[in-house]
C-alpha cells in the first residue's frame, strides 16, 4: 500500500522506514493508517466518478422518453438507473461521509455526490409521498 510522506506530500511504499525523496524517518503505525486512508479515498473518487456516469446516463435515458420510437427504452432505462443512481448514493454517504481529508479529489467527488443527492431529493420525495397516498389513502377526502 502506499502513502504520502507527512514531510514532502511524495508517494511512498508504507513499509519504508523512511522516505526515500526526503529521508524522514516513517512511524510504521501511521504509515499504515495513511496507507488505509488513501485506499478508501481512491475508491470514494471512483464510486463517484462512476455515480457520474450513471446520472449522465439516466439524463441521457430521460430524454429518450420523449423520442417516439425508442420512448419505451427511455422509460425502462430511466427507472432502472434512477434506482441504481439513488443505491449508489445511498451505499456512497454510508461509506465515505466520514473520511476527513484535505485531497482535492475527494472534496471534488464529494461535491459531486452532493450534487446528485441533491437532484435526486425531489423526485425520491414525490415518489415516498405517492407511495403513501396509494398505500394509506392519505390526503384522500
Amino acid at each position: 500500500m502506499i502513502f504520502e510522506c507527512p514531510n514532502c506530500k511524495e508517494t511512498i511504499d508504507s513499509t519504508a522506514r523512511q522516505c526515500r525523496f526526503c529521508s524522514a524517518p516513517i512511524d510504521p503505525g501511521v504509515a499504515e493508517k495513511a496507507a488505509k486512508t488513501l485506499a478508501k479515498v481512491n475508491q470514494a473518487c471512483s464510486d463517484a466518478s462512476f455515480m457520474r456516469t450513471a446520472a449522465i446516463a439516466l439524463l441521457a435515458f430521460f430524454g429518450m422518453m420523449f423520442v417516439p420510437l425508442v420512448s419505451w427504452y427511455g422509460t425502462w432505462g430511466c427507472l432502472i438507473l434512477f434506482v441504481a443512481v439513488l443505491v449508489m448514493v445511498v451505499r456512497w454517504w454510508l461509506r465515505f461521509w466520514h473520511i476527513e481529508t484535505e485531497d482535492d479529489d475527494f472534496i471534488r467527488a464529494r461535491r459531486t455526490v452532493a450534487v446528485i443527492s441533491a437532484l435526486l431529493f425531489f423526485p425520491v420525495i414525490r415518489f415516498v409521498s405517492v407511495l403513501a397516498i396509494a398505500l394509506f389513502g392519505l390526503g384522500a377526502h
